[in-house]
């Protein structure tokens, strides 16, 4: 593979960016330190969309076969990020501090054979990776998705457009379109109008729009 990195000027760590890390135009990212766990053999193995953001120490943490694309204009903001598989994220969307998506979970149910077997393939790792302790489920967000900070989206999870997780909400099951959710578990407090189809823009487009 490829390993020729891409070093920003204004950065204070070292690391790069990775050649398999795809960088559209008008992206931002605030430091490359983000890219220290990324690991993926896939090409590409993360895409930044057009005048998307990586802010503060939002982390990129990919295992070898995982991939992470984000969509145009979306802001993630010392978000983290841990793939083995997919997770896809649309435009638009924002993402607070502390936010934790990750495509891989611990199920409780696991012998404690199998734990063993993976603490100690991490330990083995010079890099100290810690393989997927079970099947990777995708992650997907849909368009104009807000996430508020410090909340956790697990596995399998679907964020429809326009919908909101606020503060510190544990996500365990697919969130419906412009729906609001609160809490461990989520549940759904409101939902709300639907205002950034392509009809509301059409419409504020010809009454605000200049000539």
């Amino acid at each position: 593979m490829n390993d020729a990195r891409t070093y920003l000027e204004h950065d204070w760590y070292a690391g790069g960016i990775p050649a398999n890390v795809v960088v559209e135009k008008d992206a931002y990212i605030e430091t490359s330190y983000g890219f220290d766990r990324l690991f993926s053999e896939r090409q590409p193995g993360l895409i930044l969309g057009n005048a998307s953001g990586a802010y503060h120490r939002t982390v990129f943490a990919l295992g070898p076969k995982g991939r992470i694309v984000v969509g145009a204009y979306t802001c993630l903001n010392d978000t983290n990020l841990f793939c083995n598989d997919s997770i896809t994220i649309g435009a638009h969307c924002l993402l607070a501090w502390g936010v934790v998506l990750t495509d891989t979970w611990m199920e409780s149910d696991l012998p404690i054979t199998v734990r063993r077997a993976v603490l100690q393939a991490a330990a083995s790792d010079p890099y100290r990776r810690l393989p997927p302790i079970s099947t990777p489920r995708p992650i997907t967000l849909e368009d104009n998705v807000w996430v508020g900070f410090e909340a956790v989206i697990l596995p399998g999870v679907t964020l429809g457009r326009g919908c909101v997780v606020g503060c510190k909400t544990v996500v365990a099951e697919d969130v419906p379109p412009y729906a609001v959710v609160v809490g461990n578990p989520a549940r759904i407090i409101r939902f709300l109008e639907p205002d950034d189809t392509d009809a509301v823009r059409d419409r504020a487009l010809r009454e605000y729009g200049r000539d």
